[in-house]
């Protein structure tokens, strides 16, 4: 059993040009042209009246037909037989359906987006996903031509100019078949393009990644390079503490309780000692018996339901297809009861808070916008008005303000109505946390996987328990409070009030979570 618990894009290096260009594209000829060209180019050399037979036209008819055929320069006689000139005979080269082609030469935009490695064009799948929040890699480059992207681009334009003209024109019959000449060509301000990185864990907790099949469209030696580099990425990610039976006990979570080692009477798990030929060998207990909790809980693909029917077991990070499904459902009958049980006096929340965790693998995809949208769109639907979704995000204390801002833009971009960062809480640090206060949350963990420190795979749970509510609140409260920037965009339609708007954080603004924790 393999399990898919995120999903994170990495960044290629791309660039658009504007190219103005003559092309050839095919031109209407006479239906009778056509089959004329068609007839003599199975047949070989034909005497007029044989044409005039197959075609059943009359003798001025058929003089009228071969005056045209050769005032296009099409057929030639010889010895009283018609066949076709070395020109008519060319509009078959290159054909794939044994048809003429018959073309003219015309004046064309084109706008392609190479990537910048090996300037091989990217379809609209891809080049259309534009998202800022990519996994960066170390694209070093040692390449003489490197920075003469002009000139390389009219040489990829000229080389890949079908492929380009696939990717730009979805009909058929618009596409020009070649590239006469390049007149002009401009390039814009270059960007990452997201390729999907799909992460798997099995039972034993080893972690696989795989790049999306959208790669395929790229060139071997380049689908090559981008999986080494993601590996070298994700080696070169921060270590962080393990606080996963914290979570557990915070949380007082029966479920994950059955997966932890037994302790022994000073507190300390006890280790287990196995038998190697001779010799006696001390192994380290597990921290999670993932194994059995994926089998037990996870066996059926839904996720066990548990504490009274009002939590259900999560695996993988919360944005993931699977964990939105079944988040929005529970979300939407949560916030149904929360209405119906609502009376006068009853105060909504009007903010939905978003605790990240501290991994750089989080969110690097937008399934996230997804997410947010869905998750609004919910509570809309059921309340009749959505509300705001706030990330709290973790950053260095002494983190320079405008990657603060940057980071907050990101984020903005990725659907939050606004988002504050500070330093996390250090024994909260590897905490996710999702909260609809009074209604609805999930809490996840990043549980550092055996064979490798720097991976973790969210575990938790999400759930309308009134207990876990006040806690995931509590976290929250904490969260908001240990924040040091506030960053939003205005809600005015004036292009001035959109911009973004950067601030201190002030603890008062989660002061209404008091409302919903019990301290």
């Amino acid at each position: 059993m393999r399990e898919r618990f995120n999903t994170v894009a990495v960044a290629i290096p791309a660039q658009q040009f504007h190219v103005r260009c003559h092309v050839s594209i095919e031109r209407q000829v006479p239906v009778m042209t056509d089959f004329a060209v068609r007839l003599l180019h199975l047949t070989g050399p034909l005497e007029i009246n044989a044409m005039q037979e197959y075609f059943g036209l009359s003798s001025n008819q058929t003089i009228d037909l071969i005056d045209l055929l050769r005032s296009e320069g099409l057929v030639e006689e010889s010895g009283g037989r018609y066949s076709l000139t070395s020109y008519a005979e060319g509009r078959f080269v290159g054909s794939s359906d044994d048809l003429p082609r018959f073309t003219r030469i015309v004046e064309r935009q084109s706008r392609p987006v190479f990537e910048l490695l090996s300037y091989t064009p990217i379809p609209k799948a891809l080049s259309g996903t534009y998202w800022d929040n990519a996994l960066e890699l170390e694209w070093a480059s040692n390449d003489e031509a490197h920075g003469q992207t002009v000139e390389r681009a009219e040489a990829a334009f000229h080389q890949h100019f079908l492929d380009i003209e696939r990717f730009q024109q979805d009909e058929e019959w618009r596409r020009a078949f070649s590239c006469y000449k390049v007149d002009s060509i401009t390039s814009g301000r270059p960007f990452n393009v997201p390729l999907p990185v799909h992460f798997e864990v099995d039972l034993d907790g080893n972690v696989e990644f795989d790049v999306d099949t959208q790669l395929d469209l790229l060139p071997d030696e380049l689908r090559s390079r981008v999986r080494r580099l993601t590996a070298d990425r994700i080696g070169s990610l921060k270590a962080h503490s393990d606080y996963f039976k914290g979570f557990v006990d915070f949380f007082e979570d029966a479920l994950l309780l059955r997966y932890l080692p037994v302790s022994r009477a000073d507190g300390k798990s006890a280790s287990s000692v196995i038998q190697s030929g001779h010799k006696l060998v001390l192994r380290k207990p597990l921290d999670f018996d993932f194994q059995r909790y994926i089998r037990e809980v996870h066996g059926g693909a839904d996720g066990e339901v548990y504490d009274d029917k009002r939590s259900r077991a999560l695996l993988g990070a919360l944005y993931m297809p699977k964990n939105q499904d079944r988040l929005v459902e529970a979300l939407s009958a949560a916030a149904d009861h929360f209405k119906r049980a609502a009376t006068a006096d009853t105060s909504y929340p009007l903010e939905m808070l978003w605790v990240i965790p501290e991994t750089d693998l989080w969110g690097r995809t937008e399934l996230v916008r997804r997410f947010i949208e869905r998750l609004s769109a919910t509570i809309a639907n059921v309340w009749g008005e959505p509300v705001d979704v706030v990330g709290i995000a973790p950053a260095l204390q002494d983190e320079p303000v405008e990657r603060i801002r940057k980071r907050g833009n990101l984020l903005l971009d990725a659907g939050f109505s606004k988002v504050y960062l500070g330093p996390s809480i250090a024994r909260f640090e590897r905490f996710e946390t999702m909260v609809l206060p009074g209604v609805y949350g999930a809490a996840m963990y990043q549980w550092k996987v055996p064979s490798m420190d720097v991976l973790s795979v969210p575990i938790g749970f999400g759930t309308h328990s009134p207990k876990a509510l006040h806690r995931l609140s509590k976290l929250a409260r904490n969260a908001g409070a240990n924040a040091l920037h506030r960053v939003w965009r205005g809600s005015g339609k004036d292009g001035e009030d959109r911009k973004l708007k950067y601030t201190a954080a002030s603890a008062s603004d989660f002061l209404y979570l008091d409302d919903f924790v019990m301290d």
